[in-house]
C-alpha cells in the first residue's frame, strides 16, 4: 500500500491498485469464475481454491477497518476474527460506502463507475445527490420513476462477464433499491434484517445447485460507529455479535465446498465534538461555490466559481487550516487515486475543482438552510490508514 505520492498526498495511505486492494480482490474472483476484468489480480489470493470451489462468498462488513479490528482483538482471543487467517489490504478512494460497494458489485474502479461519495455532484442534472438513495439533498427523487436510471448512471459491470449463478444478499430493501438495480446484474436477490438471517441466507445460497458467487453485505456496524463512535460499548457489543455470527456461519458451511472471504469497505475515524465542523457556518464559503459541496465529511468536493477562487483559498486558509488540506481535483486524477480503467464519461465533472481532505480527527459536514447538520461521532472518506486499510479473511469450508 502506498504512503507516498505528490506533496498533496504526502503522509497519507493511498489505495494499492497494483495488487493489494478490494479492486484486485474482485478481479481475482472474476478471473476465477471465467470472467473478464482488466485490473491486476490480488497478490497472494488463493486462486487454486477459488478455481475449484463450488461457491465463492464475499461478505462485506461495512465500516470494519483493520485498526478497529486490531483494537477489538487486543481483548478478544476467541471467535472467527481471532481464529481465521487474515491479511490487510486497502479499499478504494474515496474510502466510503458508495464508492466501495459499487466496486464490490461490479468489479469496476471508481474511475470506471464514477461513484465518488455519499453525496455526488451530477452537473448534467444540476444537483448534488445522495446517490445510494437516488435522491437530492432534500430527499426528492433525482429522476422520474419512468426514467431509465441504469442508462443514466451508465455503470459498467465486469462481474456480468461471468457465467453461472450470481447472488446479492443484503440488508432489508437494499437488494431491490433503485440504485442496486443499476449497479450489478444479479441472477438472484435476497434480503434479511438480522445476523441470523444473514447466515441463513448465505448457507441456503451455498447449498443450491451449481457453482455460485455470493456477495453479502452487513451495514449495521458502520451505522453504530457513526452514531456512537468506534470505541463505544454498544459498538463493541455489536462487533462481538458479528464475530459470533461468522463463527456460526463457518460451522454451517462446513462441507459445502465454499471459499468464504470476509472484508470491509472502509474504516472509521472517531471525531470529537469540537472537531466536527459545518461548512455552512464558515462565513463566505458557500458564496464561493457554484453548488453544494459533495463527497463525504472527510473528503469534500468543492465546486468553486471561477471569479471566487482567490477568496475561496483565503477563507480556507483563515478558517480551516487546522482542519484540512486543500488539494486540486486534478491532482486526484494525475495520481491515479480513482484507480485504473476507462474513465466514466462523467468522472471529471463529479470531481471538485478543489477537494478538502480532513486532517486526523476532523470532519466537515455541509448542511442545508433549514436542515440540521448531521454530524457523526465517527466518519470516513479521508486517506488515513484508519480509513483506508481493511482486513481480508479467507476460510475454506
Amino acid at each position: 500500500m502506498k504512503t507516498k505520492g505528490s506533496d498533496h498526498f504526502r503522509g497519507l495511505t493511498l489505495p494499492d491498485y497494483h495488487g493489494g486492494s478490494i479492486l484486485n480482490l474482485l478481479s481475482s474472483i472474476i478471473h476465477a469464475r471465467g470472467g473478464r476484468c482488466p485490473h491486476p489480480r490480488l497478490h497472494e489470493f488463493p486462486a487454486e481454491v477459488a478455481l475449484s470451489a463450488k461457491n465463492i462468498v464475499y461478505l462485506v462488513i461495512d465500516g470494519l477497518g483493520e485498526q478497529q479490528l486490531q483494537r477489538y482483538l487486543g481483548s478478544s482471543s476467541h471467535g472467527f476474527f481471532a481464529a481465521s487467517p487474515r491479511r490487510t489490504i486497502t479499499t478504494v478512494n474515496p474510502p466510503t460506502t458508495a464508492a466501495a460497494v459499487t466496486t464490490f458489485a461490479t468489479g469496476c474502479s471508481p474511475a470506471e463507475h464514477g461513484i465518488l461519495g455519499w453525496h455526488l455532484n451530477l452537473p448534467d442534472l444540476g444537483i448534488v445527490s445522495t446517490i445510494l438513495l437516488m435522491t437530492t439533498r432534500t430527499g426528492t427523487p433525482i429522476l422520474p420513476t419512468d426514467y431509465d436510471a441504469a442508462v443514466y448512471l451508465g455503470i459498467p459491470d465486469h462481474l456480468a462477464t461471468m457465467s453461472g449463478r450470481r447472488e446479492l444478499l443484503s440488508w432489508r430493501h437494499i437488494p431491490f433499491s433503485r440504485y442496486s438495480l443499476c449497479a450489478g446484474r444479479w441472477t438472484r436477490r435476497r434480503s434479511y434484517s438480522t445476523l441470523e438471517g444473514l447466515t441463513r441466507q448465505i448457507t441456503a445460497a451455498c447449498r443450491r445447485r451449481g457453482r455460485g458467487l455470493i456477495y453479502a453485505y452487513w451495514p449495521q456496524y458502520d451505522t453504530l460507529c457513526h452514531i456512537a463512535g468506534t470505541q463505544d460499548p454498544r459498538t463493541r457489543t455489536h462487533l462481538e455479535e458479528i464475530d459470533q455470527a461468522l463463527d456460526n456461519l463457518v460451522r454451517r458451511l462446513q462441507g459445502t465446498d465454499t471459499l468464504l472471504l470476509v472484508t470491509a469497505d472502509h474504516g472509521l475515524m472517531d471525531v470529537p465534538p469540537s472537531h466536527r465542523l459545518d461548512l455552512a457556518n464558515i462565513p463566505g464559503l458557500y458564496d464561493c461555490l457554484s453548488t453544494l459541496p459533495a463527497g463525504d465529511p472527510r473528503q469534500v468536493h468543492c465546486f468553486v466559481r471561477p471569479e471566487q477562487k482567490d477568496r475561496f483559498h483565503a477563507i480556507i486558509s483563515r478558517s480551516l487550516q487546522r482542519a484540512c488540506r486543500i488539494v486540486p481535483g486534478d491532482a486526484f486524477l494525475s495520481a491515479g487515486l480513482y484507480g485504473p480503467g476507462r474513465p466514466h464519461p462523467s468522472l471529471r465533472g463529479r470531481i471538485g475543482d478543489y477537494v478538502l481532505l480532513a486532517n486526523h480527527g476532523w470532519s466537515l459536514s455541509s448542511s442545508l438552510p433549514g436542515i440540521t447538520s448531521e454530524q457523526h461521532a465517527a466518519d470516513h472518506g479521508g486517506l488515513s490508514a484508519v480509513e483506508t486499510l481493511v482486513p481480508l479473511f479467507s476460510v475454506y469450508c
